[in-house]
């Protein structure tokens, strides 16, 4: 008897579980589709989730990945909301049921294993051999810039194979790219974004950094501009807003070059490079881009939590790792940090509201690996 009662409570239970995440998976694609992670920095809905509720990254994009296989898959839904279908079991079927046989794969694959859905769904995942040759020979990729040369436009074409190794790349690297301003598409702009640290992040960690040729008044480092205009721009004489000379600035070599009436009168030298050692203590210490639920590895600046033109040291206690997207968030965005880097490091968005995560401070994460 004792042991019928406990049958019986755990099917309960694994039935509330269904039940309850079939809801979770409806709220997660809501919030993704309405991009809601964006209010707390977040790069992707996958980032917010694995901040929020400490999960890894590959469990948080699969709950993103089943939530919007499920928007097309009613009946699959509903089977999985009635516990009629596990977890292990919803997984590989989200891979290959389709609109067209939601009714049919509602009722039958309650009846299969788990295994065997997820040999259906590779099953389904194999590629069909298809003559590319042709296509592979009209590949082209075009180049040129606009008279004044502020712009450079290019277009394409690639054959199926390179096109959706280019697609995956740019849209996971996408995922991960926060936009800082306002542009006019905020979906081609987060591509863009990602195709260009895609091409620029090919160099190695430990590769010298850009030099930075600053044509500008030294209050532009320090933020005392006060009123006046800003004055900064490239060697190529293309502008820049202060608060991107002041990012860029974080880790480059800055090539002054002192103006008197529109003339050069004089070139300096003067950097804030983080050293070799240094850097190697830095990676060592934060793993990856310390924003939470970003988990980067790769693109990695290192920041000066008090700007070095303002008396910031370049040392361990003031330096703290992030990707290049949530570099920018902190400059371009108004995001602000306070706290220890080694200890407990906490992000406020633009109205000083501290991010709230259920993730560890890196004492703790220490502790428990």
């Amino acid at each position: 008897m004792f042991e019928s009662e406990l049958v019986r409570e755990m099917d309960l239970a694994a039935s509330a579980m269904a039940a309850a995440s079939a809801d979770l998976l409806r709220a997660v694609r809501t919030f993704d589709e309405e991009r809601l992670w964006g209010r707390d920095g977040a790069t992707s809905m996958t980032s917010w989730l694995a901040a929020r509720y400490n999960l890894t990254r590959a469990t948080a994009a699969e709950w993103v990945r089943v939530a919007h296989a499920l928007r097309s898959l009613p009946a699959i839904a509903r089977a999985y909301a009635a516990g009629r279908l596990s977890w292990d079991q919803l997984r590989p079927l989200t891979k290959f049921a389709s609109p067209e046989n939601d009714d049919r794969w509602a009722r039958e694959a309650p009846l299969q294993s788990s295994a065997w859905l997820w040999l259906e769904a590779r099953r389904y995942e194999e590629m069909r051999t298809e003559e590319v040759e042709q296509v592979h020979r009209r590949r082209y990729l075009d180049m040129g810039w606009n008279e004044e040369k502020t712009e450079l436009y290019f277009q394409g074409r690639v054959g199926a194979e390179q096109g959706a190794a280019l697609e995956r790349s740019v849209l996971r690297q996408a995922e991960q790219v926060v936009v800082a301003d306002d542009p006019f598409d905020p979906l081609q702009a987060r591509q863009v974004d990602a195709l260009i640290e895609l091409v620029t992040g090919a160099q190695g960690a430990d590769s010298a950094s850009a030099t930075l040729v600053v044509h500008a008044a030294a209050e532009v480092l320090t933020g005392e501009e006060g009123g006046a205009p800003w004055l900064a721009e490239t060697e190529s004489g293309e502008r820049l807003c202060s608060e991107t000379v002041r990012r860029l600035a974080c880790d480059a070599r800055i090539e002054w070059v002192l103006e008197s009436d529109g003339r050069p009168v004089g070139i300096g030298r003067r950097g804030r490079t983080v050293p070799g050692a240094l850097g190697r203590a830095l990676r060592h210490r934060d793993q990856g881009c310390r924003f939470p639920g970003c988990e980067r590895t790769r693109w990695l600046k290192a920041r000066h939590l008090v700007h070095w033109a303002r008396g910031g040291g370049t040392n361990l206690d003031n330096l703290v790792l992030l990707c290049h997207a949530h570099h920018r968030l902190i400059h371009e965005g108004g995001w602000s940090t306070s706290g220890h880097p080694g200890r407990e490091l906490r992000f406020h968005d633009p109205t000083g509201r501290p991010l709230r995560t259920a993730g560890l401070s890196l004492l703790d994460r220490r502790a428990t690996a």
